[in-house]
């Protein structure tokens, strides 16, 4: 008796469609697609493996190719016996491609500095005018307690990169927390060859100073003093770590940590 014939199976067929387009990419766009449809939050459950497949025409082992490429991107959350999940967004993702960037050397420390600036300029704006009474408390705090430290590199620069995380939070703007987040390392880093080297001069306290004027601005409710004050802040940092002597715009006396 003859075999019926066999049609060539899904995975034995062209990985890409006409245009280019991989089976594993439309399942991708397919699931962002439900994901916005659905108007899914963080803790959502996707379709089963086996629905996607299905309504696609897609093999499991496809799809399961295209969800870890979501949660990759930490988009969605795997787990062995488990649904999918829609995942809650950090900064992780960002921070690997920033923190390759610089070990690859296709942008270095400086490239980051100029970026914080421009970033936190403007954060601190919106700060001082969403800033709690909560948080006021928690920034003033935090500059207080940072006063103690300024003989303690590594204390110092852990309590400026909290200072900043709150600074972030008072903005009430989830994207500037999980910009801040994703630079923490970085961050830390530029914080503290800045209070080292700052620490050769005579004038280490005008670093707590700064973060002093940026702290009051925003509780004050003063947006432009904020700005002002941040944008001292890192254009006194840029100069101490790449050692430069031009002075920045509205710029006075030595440098700063950020």
């Amino acid at each position: 008796m003859l075999e019926p014939i066999k049609t060539p199976s899904e995975d034995s067929a062209p990985a890409r469609r006409e245009g280019g387009e991989s089976r594993a990419d439309q399942v991708v766009a397919y699931l962002r697609d439900h994901i916005a449809a659905h108007r899914l939050r963080p803790g959502s459950r996707l379709p089963s493996e086996s629905v996607i497949g299905a309504s696609l025409g897609i093999s499991r082992p496809i799809v399961r190719e295209a969800m870890r490429t979501l949660a990759a991107t930490g988009l969605i959350e795997m787990a062995v016996g488990k649904r999918a999940t829609v995942s809650p967004l950090d900064g992780a993702t960002l921070r690997n491609v920033i923190e390759n960037a610089v070990l690859i050397g296709q942008a270095d420390v400086g490239h980051v500095m100029e970026m914080r600036r421009g970033i936190e300029i403007a954060m601190v704006a919106v700060a001082a005018e969403r800033c709690t009474p909560e948080t006021a408390a928690a920034l003033e705090a935090i500059v207080a307690e940072m006063a103690g430290k300024l003989d303690d590199v590594v204390a110092y620069t852990t309590l400026d990169m909290r200072l900043h995380l709150t600074l972030a939070e008072a903005a009430d703007n989830p994207l500037y927390l999980m910009l801040v987040e994703a630079f923490r390392q970085i961050f830390q880093t530029s914080m503290m060859i800045g209070i080292e080297r700052w620490a050769e001069t005579p004038e280490l306290n005008r670093v707590q100073q700064l973060h002093e004027e940026i702290v009051a601005a925003v509780v004050a409710g003063d947006p432009a003093a904020a700005s002002t004050a941040m944008a001292q802040h890192f254009d006194n940092a840029i100069r101490v770590m790449f050692a430069t002597t031009a002075q920045a715009p509205g710029g006075d006396g030595p440098t700063s940590g950020a």
